[in-house]
């Protein structure tokens, strides 16, 4: 890396930063404004409410990443331009794309950290926050299912019955508390078959269960209630896996989460499958395919224009880089409300105002080099 590379990270490096903690502060502090006195009655530490603000954090990295990559181009362009930084450089023979070259390489290592935390830590880091604001906070989606639980598979219609389970994340699910009984409805009419067992758990693949009983009835035989279940066994056995049974922890998590909480990977997988359907979930996902891209497209914007405004005054160069911001975010909530009503197609809406921003710094980009 020569000294031209190291120069030009070092003044984007900084103002990039900055923003970023700036955004992440402004969150905190107007949260702590309303949670401050349940924090010190709770005696949280500070392991917990850093475990807590992380988790919301990174459900808006999408949006405060590229925002402070805008911000902090506009602003490292206005400087080199309006020191004559820039021209001395070219004036060297130093290209144009070489001088960009730090941005865009950055800009795209934000885009993959964006999208890697919205696969990899969003997922589970904001349920955990979720789950304590709703248990500590009273307020949440109410993700903590730590309790009696009955769930339909779709797929074989079998009814799944847990005494006491925690549907928040897989490693919680794969270890129900208490008996665990599975329903049935038969190919005979009426006909029901029940799997029953002190308790189950998820291993290797497969569903593992002590002591399971198996129960054969009719729907006339529920007039006085349901057969008599065997007793609980006392004594240690050897846990049976049930292989033939397909459902995952998993597939009871994402069924008991909100699509807020999914992945990427997931919202695909549940789409595909045409359990979810509606404009809004189509919309949802192709932003979340979108977003990290953000940080490469409104970069390429804010070059030019932080040339621009270099060589004008402090107040334009201000203006201008506040209308960008609003504006980029001002179009994406607009065509995001026109794709969650059906107006438009949802993946139209979703790429729209990057496809925007991206077609002006392009041009204008290329006017440069």
């Amino acid at each position: 890396m020569n000294i031209i590379t190291r120069y030009l990270l070092r003044a984007f490096l900084g103002p990039l930063l900055l923003c970023f903690v700036c955004f992440n502060a402004i969150y905190i502090i107007f949260d702590l404004f309303g949670h401050i006195n349940k924090f010190i009655d709770l005696d949280a530490s500070a392991f917990t409410i850093l475990m807590y603000y992380g988790g919301l954090l990174s459900m808006y990295s999408h949006w405060f990443i590229p925002a402070s990559c805008m911000l902090a181009t506009l602003y490292t362009m206005w400087q080199l331009s309006r020191h004559s930084e820039l021209t001395a450089l070219r004036a060297s023979g130093v290209s144009f794309l070489k001088l960009t070259a730090p941005f865009l390489a950055v800009a795209l290592c934000a885009s993959a950290a964006t999208l890697l935390n919205s696969e990899l830590i969003t997922p589970t880091a904001s349920v955990w926050s979720d789950q304590f604001r709703e248990s500590n906070l009273g307020v949440g989606y109410n993700t903590r299912l730590k309790t009696k639980m009955r769930y339909v598979d779709l797929t074989t219609t079998d009814t799944w019955t847990f005494d006491l389970a925690d549907a928040s994340n897989e490693r919680t699910m794969a270890k129900p508390t208490g008996a665990v009984s599975i329903e049935r409805k038969l190919a005979d009419e009426g006909a029901m078959w029940e799997l029953r067992a002190d308790r189950a758990e998820f291993l290797d693949g497969a569903w593992w269960f002590w002591n399971p009983r198996e129960y054969n009835y009719t729907i006339d035989d529920m007039g006085g209630g349901k057969p008599e279940y065997g007793a609980a066994s006392s004594a240690p056995i050897l846990p049976t896996p049930m292989r033939a049974l397909a459902l995952t922890p998993r597939d009871i998590v994402l069924d008991s989460r909100e699509w807020d909480f999914f992945s990427l990977s997931d919202m695909r997988r549940y789409l595909r499958a045409g359990k979810k359907s509606e404009p809004g979930d189509w919309h949802e996902y192709y932003s979340r395919l979108v977003a990290p891209w953000a940080c490469v497209v409104i970069t390429i914007f804010a070059i030019p224009a932080g040339i621009s405004t270099g060589r004008q005054s402090m107040i334009k160069g201000v203006i201008l880089a506040l209308g960008s911001f609003f504006g980029f975010y001002a179009l994406t909530l607009g065509m995001g409300f026109l794709g969650n009503q059906n107006l438009i197609s949802p993946p139209l809406a979703a790429v729209f105002p990057s496809l925007v921003f991206l077609a002006i710094g392009a041009v204008s980009f290329r006017r440069l080099i």
